[in-house]
């Protein structure tokens, strides 16, 4: 596992601390640079990730999707022991750092803040407070093949009909509290969202390029932020730091309590 060097991510944490992690080494996984994703499936031969063939392996696989999603993407794969081959955002929902797995504790932590997750992505220990994406994940009939598809995460947001892209706080429950948000695709929309509950009564939407070299934004809590250079936004859309220059592009989005509708071009 790891590189060459068998480079290794300690786990810190407080006596108070209540991760079963807590002390252990977590080898970092093998990042892979891969072709883009065509109609939204990444394909990987399995004979460049060995690692996957052990119960336990990771891979981190990195993809120019920009013309899918508008970013490039980050997704780790694991061998877990429990449901075979899972694949997950790499970037934790906290602050953007990436992820990783940890073998024979069937779960992904993130080296930065400790947030961990449970093997379906569930959020298990703060300081996250949103699930990790997840990707369906396959081998190709022959076995000789890992098929990721991107468009299957849990963070895409339904088609856009009549210049709006409409769905329910139930769809995604991500929304359900305020601070959360979800960062996805609608087919019918030329970039990707963000959408963020700002507040009991109120959503905010954006088109989630950065202004700097347009990767997606994600929600965190009071901010948005850049996974990819850091750039960090105010909840207006405008920069906080960066080194993006300009603001994110609003979108006109109604809130109901319920159903939320994000008005988008036609």
């Amino acid at each position: 596992m790891g590189n060459d060097l068998g480079r290794r991510v300690l786990l810190r944490c407080g006596a108070a601390c209540a991760l079963a992690a807590c002390g252990k080494f977590v080898d970092e996984p093998v990042a892979i640079e891969t072709g883009a994703p065509a109609r939204g499936l990444l394909s990987v031969p399995m004979a460049r990730m060995p690692e996957l063939t052990r119960a336990g392996g990771s891979v981190l696989l990195h993809a120019d999707a920009s013309d899918f999603l508008g970013r490039r993407v980050s997704v780790l794969v694991a061998n877990t022991t429990s449901e075979g081959l899972r694949a997950y955002g790499a970037y934790c929902p906290h602050a953007g750092c990436e992820v990783a797995w940890v073998d024979g504790e069937n779960s992904v932590v993130c080296p930065c803040h400790l947030s961990r997750f449970a093997v379906d992505g569930s959020v298990t220990h703060p300081p996250a407070v949103e699930d990790l994406d997840t990707y369906p994940a396959k081998l190709s009939p022959d076995g000789q093949t890992l098929i990721v598809d991107l468009s299957g995460s849990a963070g895409v947001f339904p088609a856009a009909a009549g210049g709006a892209v409409t769905f329910t706080v139930q769809q995604l429950p991500a929304l359900a509290q305020v601070g959360g948000s979800v960062t996805g695709h609608a087919a019918g929309v030329p970039f990707p969202l963000v959408v963020l509950r700002a507040s009991a009564s109120q959503m905010l939407a954006f088109d989630a390029r950065c202004p700097h070299l347009g990767c997606a934004v994600r929600g965190a809590q009071q901010l948005f932020i850049c996974p990819c250079h850091g750039s960090l936004f105010n909840l207006d859309g405008s920069v906080k730091l960066g080194p993006a220059t300009g603001p994110l592009t609003a979108l006109q989005v109604t809130f109901d309590g319920t159903q939320v509708v994000v008005r988008v071009p036609a």
